[in-house]
């Protein structure tokens, strides 16, 4: 049996840890602009943050640490679960202190139990937009639930309620209302209709196909919880986050709803901003490159198409001729994909998106897409990791890239270099 005291500072540890996971951008690590604490019984939680704790944030530390200095520690130790619960009643004070007059503990309840729900043997889905006023009737009630089942769960539906879950609207969003954004946004792209009708007042609240639940307001994402665990956002700060780890603000800005987009889709995927063309050449499958080179396609005196010419700026003068391939193909469509020029240069988000589901890593640099479905050659000092993608990462990491990795099951990792002044360490940004 482990000792009592060491099953405690054991306990301690973990919930120090899951308490800064609650937060994307907290991590832990040795060195970091910015260095907090959480106290936990007789432990003390250590992490840190790119730049100072906004209001709300130093706000959301102070509550925080008032109730883990007086926890029962010892529930905690033999009930585990408990942990998940704590961090949900943390999430709840953060939504709280966005929207203090919503009844949340209600609103979560009721969207947990249409996660358990399926109709025709498909999972219930819903768009909930929380606006001020007064609506008539109770979606809690089973027998009403059965007949809203299907409904509000497309992109361009929702049910209008007011802060007690009651009717305002059933209402549907027009294409016309839709407006592309001319700037970057802090939300997933596939909620874009929704937040189009949203007044600034609002909150939204969506249950997915994968039972993920996500709360925004007008000015971003607050909070999703994902197989019970919790995130709750402070999106400019977050975003900021994204500049520091990849080193652009610009990439850290446009990427921001793509990267969501594909953990929401359980969309395995790899991408790997290189600016200065370190990882280009550790690329193992050179039919995957696409920008940062000259290619023109070539035919044979009867006019067949054979392949293309590629002339490489990193791989030598020579040009050699490789089969044609799918890369090669779309390199005139993808030719306006800038990630790393200005906030909303990436016009093509979709696109990307969609490439990012190819096989293999997508390599860019500001101007240009460099590969798709790019294979990278583990770097000597990878160690050993679980996983192709977790080793990729991580290789593009120590070659000099900065990757960006999303797992199959939606976690999404930022490797990057933590500073203070001159001391420098390795570390990882996991959110979602």
């Amino acid at each position: 049996m482990t000792n009592p005291d060491v099953l405690l500072a054991m306990t301690e540890a973990e919930i120090g840890r899951e308490i800064i996971r609650l937060v994307p951008h907290w991590y832990e690590a040795q060195y970091g602009p910015e260095q907090y604490t959480i106290p936990v019984g007789g432990h003390t939680a250590r992490f840190c943050n790119h730049c100072r704790l906004t209001p709300n944030l130093r706000t959301f530390l102070s509550r925080i640490c008032a109730r883990t200095k007086a926890l029962p520690l010892e529930h905690f130790v033999n009930m585990p679960g408990l942990i998940d619960v704590l961090l949900e009643s943390f999430a709840i004070e953060w939504l709280r202190m966005h929207s203090p007059t919503t009844d949340w503990v209600r609103f979560i309840k009721y969207l947990e139990s249409l996660a358990r729900r399926t109709h025709e043997n498909q999972p219930v889905t819903l768009n909930l937009i929380i606006r001020q006023g007064q609506g008539l009737g109770d979606l809690t009630r089973p027998r009403i639930q059965k007949f809203f089942d299907r409904l509000a769960s497309s992109a361009f539906s929702y049910l209008a309620v007011d802060s007690d879950l009651r009717l305002i609207e059933y209402g549907e969003v027009e294409w016309s209302q839709v407006k592309a954004a001319h700037s970057y946004k802090f939300h997933p792209e596939f909620l874009h209709p929704i937040h189009s009708v949203m007044d600034e007042t609002d909150l939204s609240a969506h249950l997915t196909t994968g039972g993920d639940l996500i709360i925004m307001s007008k000015a971003g994402l607050l909070a999703t919880r994902r197989n019970r665990k919790w995130k709750i956002y402070d999106v400019r700060t977050f975003k900021n986050s994204l500049a520091y780890c990849l080193g652009s603000h610009y990439v850290g800005a446009n990427l921001f709803e793509v990267v969501f987009d594909l953990s929401f889709r359980r969309q395995g995927s790899l991408l790997i901003y290189d600016p200065d063309h370190l990882v280009a050449d550790h690329i193992l499958n050179t039919e995957s490159i696409i920008g940062g080179y000259h290619l023109r396609k070539t035919q044979d005196s009867t006019g067949v198409l054979r392949g293309t010419e590629v002339a490489g700026t990193t791989g030598g003068p020579e040009a050699s001729y490789l089969p044609e391939t799918g890369q090669s193909m779309i390199v005139d469509s993808i030719a306006d994909t800038s990630i790393g020029r200005r906030a909303g240069s990436l016009r093509r988000k979709r696109r990307l998106i969609e490439m990012s589901g190819v096989d293999g890593a997508v390599v860019f640099d500001d101007d240009n897409l460099l590969a798709v479905g790019a294979l990278i050659r583990s770097h000597p000092n990878v160690g050993n990791h679980l996983g192709a993608r977790v080793t990729a990462a991580r290789s593009a990491y120590l070659w000099g890239g900065r990757p960006i990795k999303v797992s199959s099951d939606g976690d999404v990792a930022i490797y990057f270099k933590s500073r203070n002044g001159d001391n420098e360490c390795d570390a990882a940004m996991n959110f979602l």
